[in-house]
């Protein structure tokens, strides 16, 4: 498959690059046409865009040259609805399937674009849960498979040092350390630093380190932090996060990730006057900050423009210090936004998400039959050998029926009777009666995979394990994400029971077919065995 992709900020070209490769791994003959932001800083803000209105026409304009030119099997627009949205339009009617991943937040402002969203796009791709419910409700179908910063996040830890080597490594002092994010915008820069700097001396036993942006240069930092005792580090963002008590950090991506660091912050936004204006008048949500968005409630503290002064930052800062009850409250709060986003691997799942929806997967099966269960549509695939190749939920209550290398099967021709008995099977099974399945899989994947499914067979109906539990039981302890991903990899819903895996806490994290559905399978399976012990229900 040709795929032409598109990600006009600094801040999308990583998720761009990051599917891309996941997308290799899906599909073999994968070629990739990619135009990203380069590494000038990107504008944001209506005066600001306005400014560069010219420039964004003429990049426009070729693109769209280069589109027709390149003839892909797709175009995946990443963020950026000013620019990629009339370019889905553009593909939509050059008969090009158009694969919109970070949906624009239409629930938050400019509404009037669900409307080029649902004639133009051919999939949308979500990264906050409750953003699927609300497309629903505006009659367009999105897909929430995980939320990419978590896959960010679990990359960058498993590669740089540890906290203590960290610290020992660049010489952080054994004082306390304070956070500065001040964003990758100028703007954002030019708004956030010049207020900072007038409360970094009232904070006397501490140590501040702000975290810059490569594109940015060193000069930005030096002229406005000038005879300051702050430390400008470039391309460590995670590991200060991680060392510091608490930050200030700018409205965006950073808030999120500040969160799943477990690094209370104050969230900080301004810019020009005009553009804030603009934006009071026509945003419709109660909160900036993406923890408080996904909370759906005021954890952590959004300074906004006139608010966003020194006084109260100083003030705030203050409440997020070790011993504060606000510290402990918004400490809380991450670890539910933790169980509400689940597991990392999205880019993964999602890359195999767009693979199957362009091409059917390495090969349509052979056949297929649709059934309704009491917790919705389910299909069961096998291959002419009389062996099951896959089975799970199916969202698409409308596909009914037997199904022959694609298409509906004729009514007199025998059913195939692997099928029937696997149907018989789950029957017996959503009705109580049995407990194990027995039926011929033809099991595809690595070795690890298979070792991680083989015992997930093992686990007693009615009962749980978490993953670092069946981690151990893999021969890996350590390994407790790796399992996580094959787990959620495994291709036959129910037969092997990756839905009675939960966190370590205990909590209904990372199943494919969504937490709704795991949640009524262990429940279902309670109510049939009350004998089993150590189940969530």
């Amino acid at each position: 498959m040709r795929y032409f992709v598109i990600a006009g900020e600094v801040s999308g070209d990583l998720y761009a690059k990051k599917l891309m490769q996941a997308l290799a791994e899906a599909d073999p003959l994968a070629e990739f046409k990619y135009e990203g932001p380069g590494t000038r800083p990107s504008v944001m803000g209506f005066a600001e865009v306005a400014a560069s209105l010219d420039t964004h026409l003429k990049e426009f304009r070729r693109c769209k040259k280069e589109l027709l030119e390149y003839g892909p099997d797709a175009l995946i627009l990443v963020d950026y609805p000013g620019f990629n949205l009339p370019m889905a339009k553009f593909a939509s009617r050059k008969g090009i399937k158009t694969l919109f991943y970070i949906a624009p937040k239409t629930w938050a402002s400019r509404e009037y674009r669900v409307r080029a969203i649902r004639k133009y796009v051919t999939q949308l791709y979500v990264i906050f849960p409750f953003e699927v419910d609300y497309f629903a409700s505006k009659r367009i179908k999105a897909v929430y498979l995980g939320n990419p910063v978590l896959d960010n996040l679990a990359d960058t830890l498993e590669k740089d040092d540890p906290p203590d080597v960290f610290s020992k490594k660049y010489k952080i002092g054994p004082e306390p350390v304070l956070a500065i994010l001040p964003g990758s915008r100028l703007n954002e820069i030019n708004f956030l630093l010049p207020r900072a700097r007038q409360i970094i001396n009232k904070f006397k036993d501490y140590q501040w380190v702000v975290a810059a942006t490569p594109s940015i240069p060193t000069t930005v930092y030096d002229d406005i932090l000038k005879d300051l005792p702050v430390r400008v580090m470039y391309g460590h963002t995670h590991q200060i996060l991680q060392q510091a008590e608490a930050a200030l950090v700018t409205s965006g991506t950073a808030t999120l990730e500040a969160a799943l660091l477990n690094c209370p912050q104050v969230v900080c936004y301004g810019g020009n006057p005009i553009s804030v204006a603009i934006a009071r008048l026509i945003i419709k949500v109660k909160h900036i900050s993406l923890p408080n968005l996904i909370l759906e409630k005021a954890s952590v503290r959004e300074l906004i423009q006139k608010d966003c002064n020194p006084q109260k930052m100083e003030e705030e800062l203050r409440l997020l210090l070790k011993g504060r009850q606000k510290r402990r409250s918004v400490l809380a709060d991450y670890k539910r936004l933790g169980r509400i986003l689940g597991m990392d691997g999205a880019t993964e799942r999602i890359a195999h998400h767009m693979y199957i929806l362009l091409t059917g997967g390495h090969k349509v099966p052979r056949y297929r039959v649709y059934t309704t269960t009491p917790l919705g549509n389910f299909y069961i695939s096998a291959n002419e050998f009389e062996e099951i190749t896959a089975c799970e939920f199916e969202d698409n209550s409308n596909l009914k029926g037997y199904y022959k290398s694609g298409e509906p099967m004729d009514p007199e021709e025998p059913k195939p009777p692997v099928l029937l008995l696997a149907l018989e099977q789950l029957d017996e099974y959503f009705k109580g009666t049995r407990r194990t399945f027995d039926l011929p899989l033809k099991i595809e994947g690595t070795d690890f995979q298979k070792t991680v499914w083989e015992n997930l067979r093992k686990i007693p109906y009615g009962t749980t394990l978490s993953y670092a539990e069946l981690a151990a039981r893999s021969g890996n302890p350590k390994a407790a994400r790796a399992v996580g991903q094959a787990s959620n990899a495994n291709p036959f819903a129910i037969v092997i029971p990756c839905h009675r895996v939960i966190g370590a806490d205990g909590s209904l994290v990372g199943y494919a077919s969504g937490l709704g559905r795991k949640q009524k399978l262990l429940g279902m399976e309670k109510s049939y065995a009350p004998e089993s012990s150590n189940s969530l229900f």
